[in-house]
């Protein structure tokens, strides 16, 4: 298993091939994934990386 990081970058790849599946998150300029019943949060960096900075409860976040 990949553990991520809050603060750390990631390529979307390297994300995905962490178990993360994407969804849509029209509302806010993230990339938002998901797992089991966590949601994880990246901001897009220029450089085509993502950077972590959030993860919460799935039950706390309404997709």
């Amino acid at each position: 298993m990949i553990d991520l990081v809050i603060d750390e970058t990631y390529s979307e790849s390297h994300v995905e091939s962490a178990g993360l599946i994407p969804r849509n998150a029209d509302i806010i300029s993230s990339k938002v994934f998901v797992k089991n019943n966590k949601v994880y949060f990246f901001e897009n960096l220029n450089n085509k990386k993502l950077r972590l900075f959030s993860i919460i409860n799935k039950e706390s976040y309404f997709l």
